[in-house]
């Protein structure tokens, strides 16, 4: 069995992780009022946290480039194989639209938008109530995908390892 290399294993994880959290604290964080103590503090750590993923994807990226992967498990059909590459598409695709969506959400204001009073992010381009609703919803059904897809991901891997017993989860820990 050839498992990926040990920093791809990583960053796999490390997303996983940073993922189930963004979406977590993004369907808390709509319910807040303005008195809870998580008011302030938890959009920005949101933010952070989806500033750092999308560079963490992009270097994911860039790294498809040099990087190569190990060669697919033999034992996969066709359409297995198609539907892998469909939803790792389709994961890239939208981690980074969704990452477009927050980053013109958050500096949609005149005023440059600084996370956590640390680091400053430059506006893009000034958006007003009437443009940021239609990207707040679709950055919203974006995260749900992305849910839906890690679902399918989690169920896929779950069945090449317990029915198939193949080697694709054991390649990815």
């Amino acid at each position: 069995m050839t498992k990926f290399p040990l920093f791809t294993r990583l960053i796999h994880w490390l997303s996983a992780v940073l993922i189930v959290s963004l979406f977590a604290s993004g369907w808390y964080m709509v319910d807040l009022d303005y008195y809870s103590p998580w008011y302030q503090t938890l959009p920005d750590l949101h933010q952070m946290i989806g500033v750092f993923v999308a560079l963490l994807w992009l270097f994911k990226i860039t790294r498809l480039i040099w990087a190569s992967a190990p060669p697919d498990i033999t034992t996969l059909k066709p359409y297995e194989r198609f539907l892998s590459r469909l939803v790792k598409f389709m994961f890239y695709l939208l981690v980074m639209c969704l990452s477009l969506t927050g980053y013109l959400m958050a500096t949609a204001g005149n005023d440059q938008h600084a996370l956590l009073s640390l680091i400053k992010l430059p506006t893009i381009v000034t958006l007003d109530s009437e443009q940021l609703d239609p990207l707040g919803l679709a950055h919203e059904y974006m995260a749900y995908s992305i849910m839906l897809l890690l679902i399918l991901h989690v169920l896929a891997a779950f069945k090449h390892h317990f029915f198939d017993r193949d080697d694709t989860l054991r390649r990815m820990i």
